[in-house]
């Protein structure tokens, strides 16, 4: 809106409007003069004006008259009555009939008073008129971000934004530009796209605004630095971010062409795009999670299955409802009472309380008859609960267990074949091997020949093999308390327990880890004795054992003697498998026992020094 104030003097006195124009214009007033109401409406209509300033008593139209010509045609435009010959009553009149104000000239007093009315009903004019035209852009704008709102794309998003823009705002060039590879790229072909390069990230008006996030308006772009380097063809701009998207940015070929209020709009219609797209990325993060959560529904063997507080189901997956012998959707409404017998049906139930009277996750152990087929679940039930925080349902995932479950009854099965086995070791072998031993004493004390002391190493060997088979029995049940263990101080330890000779350990690291302490030491004990029996050779080099520290989690020992045949590397761990004739052949097998009842691995791989090397991954 122009500064200048344009005011039309009407007068049938043409020396008298013209000394009204003079002063008017001294103060800074753009003024045209009319002599006549019909001359008044005709410059009413050729040029813009902002006030009318009128005498009363005029011939052929007179004051009021043209009051209410003017109210006619421009019902808001400011009018007023300078008269010299009025009354109280024609005041009144004009008051009536909606004149702005009414003054009587009475000399310099009266036109300093005028000056004033003037420029206060011009301002309040403006001003009313501002408001009208905002509120009418506000609600256009209300209507376009109904269909922003209701768009299913980022597209649609910026086109109807766009159509705002021009429509609505008068922005003639405008865009939205997202940032990718580190320059601006405009969304749709609506938004204007510069002839040139693709300004960047650190370019002008559009970086300043991304960077920091706020918007700008510039009003020249000659006086502004911030629009440096920007297109030359354009002076003014009003820039706004998108959110963490990108900015939106009307451009205009004059300089002042957007006010504060048209950067105040365009920040109004930017909240809406970036409303648009918060959504369209949470339905797009929505349907991606609902995607991959009827993927696990739909494709995973446990039964999954969502309950209201009464047992009634309200969603079972294809699994679940395929057990159940159902149709898709004839199990929503149904209880477990429905489904199976009342036993079983009571146990769920029962759980499905418990987890919501404790208020957190349960983990049972339950077993449903499935059209005629008992089995056996693991499952894990989550009380849900609505918006006021009280609880409304259970959602449960139950996994099928059966086949696990007997085959944990057949090992316990096994362990006790296992412990008689031993039993029978430990008493029906011992014994005889034990008169046997009598006997040859005394044979030995009559009979001096080479074949007893042959005889006593066989026993000797036997009673080693009755010790492997009961150590490997025990070693093969479950491990006792893990507790936290120091590799150096454990393997220090067991060194000590073991017949060396003339080999040495080097322990090169430490770690600690959580172990059964006794099980652990059998490992390092039975891995020395293998180093020691297997791996020494035959000059009289000394034996080393190296102990140290995985690079991943876990530990080695090593030693630099003969190393493992090739012959017996691949049943190394094997009961009853010993490359020495004299060996039992139970102690790797111990040692892969007690590894595998820790949940670790052990591997055999060549040892740095040439020797067996066997790593423990914890």
């Amino acid at each position: 809106m122009p500064d200048d104030l344009r005011v039309l003097c009407v007068d049938d006195d043409r020396d008298a409007g013209r000394r009204t124009a003079e002063y008017l214009q001294d103060a800074g007033f753009d003024c045209l003069v009319a002599t006549t109401g019909a001359d008044a409406l005709t410059r009413l209509g050729e040029t813009r004006i902002d006030c009318v300033v009128s005498e009363y008593e005029m011939s052929g139209i007179d004051g009021l008259d043209l009051l209410a010509a003017v109210r006619g045609r421009r019902d808001r435009l400011p009018f007023i009555m300078f008269t010299s010959t009025g009354s109280e009553s024609v005041a009144s009149e004009a008051i009536s009939a909606g004149v702005t104000d009414y003054l009587r000239k009475s000399g310099t007093e009266a036109r300093k008073l005028l000056r004033e009315r003037i420029r206060n009903a011009v301002d309040q004019c403006r001003a009313e008129r501002g408001l009208a035209e905002t509120r009418g852009r506000l609600e256009g704008l209300h209507h376009h971000a109904v269909a922003i709102a209701g768009a299913h794309d980022r597209e649609t998003v910026v086109d109807q934004a766009l159509v705002a823009a021009d429509r609505i705002l008068d922005f003639d060039v405008s865009g939205i530009y997202v940032l990718e590879d580190g320059r601006f790229v405009p969304l749709t072909e609506r938004s204007y796209r510069p002839e040139d390069d693709l300004p960047t990230v650190d370019d002008g008006v559009l970086g300043h605004t991304y960077r920091q996030r706020e918007s700008v308006l510039v009003r020249d772009v000659r006086e502004d630095t911030t629009a440096q380097p920007d297109q030359p063809e354009f002076r003014s701009a009003v820039s706004v971010p998108v959110g963490r998207y990108g900015v939106f940015q009307a451009i205009s070929e004059e300089a002042n062409a957007f006010t504060e209020t048209d950067r105040e709009l365009a920040e109004l219609l930017v909240t809406h795009v970036t409303q648009a797209f918060d959504r369209l990325e949470s339905e797009a993060d929505l349907r991606r999670t609902n995607e991959q959560l009827q993927a696990i529904l739909d494709n995973t063997a446990a039964n999954i299955y969502i309950k209201d507080l009464d047992g009634r189901y309200e969603l079972v997956n294809d699994s679940f409802r395929e057990l159940l012998g159902l149709a898709p959707g004839e199990a929503v409404g149904k209880t477990d009472f429905d489904l199976q017998d009342d036993a079983h049906a009571e146990e769920v139930h029962a759980n499905d309380r418990l987890a919501v009277e404790r208020g957190e996750a349960i983990q049972i152990e339950e077993t449903g008859k499935f059209q005629g087929d008992e089995r056996t679940y693991y499952s894990v039930k989550v009380p849900l609960y609505g918006g006021d925080g009280d609880p409304v349902g259970v959602c449960g995932i139950s996994s099928d267990i059966t086949e696990l479950k007997q085959r944990e009854r057949e090992l316990q099965r096994q362990k006790e074949r296992l412990d008689e086995f031993a039993h029978l070791v430990s008493h029906d072998l011992r014994s005889p091997l034990s008169v046997a031993d009598g006997y040859l004493d005394l044979l030995g004390a009559d009979v001096d020949h080479e074949y007893i002391g042959k005889i006593a190493n066989a026993h000797e060997r036997m009673e080693r093999i009755i010790e492997g088979v009961l150590t490997l029995a025990r070693e093969g049940r479950e491990i006792g308390d893990r507790q936290p263990v120091s590799i150096r101080a454990l393997a220090t330890e067991a060194w000590e327990t073991v017949e060396t000779g003339a080999a040495t350990l080097a322990v090169v690291d430490d770690t600690t880890l959580e172990a059964d302490r006794d099980r652990l030491q059998q490992v390092f004990e039975n891995l020395y004795r293998n180093a020691l029996e297997h791996g020494a050779p035959d000059d009289a080099h000394e034996l080393t054992v190296t102990v140290g520290t995985l690079a991943a989690d876990g530990f080695f020992v090593a030693d630099d003697g003969v190393g493992v045949p090739e012959s017996v590397q691949e049943e190394l761990f094997e009961a009853g498998e010993s490359s020495d004739p004299d060996g039992t052949g139970f102690g790797l097998a111990i040692v892969e026992r007690v590894v595998t009842a820790h949940g670790w691995t052990v591997e055999l791989v060549d040892s740095h020094d040439g020797g067996a090397r066997f790593e423990i991954r914890t």
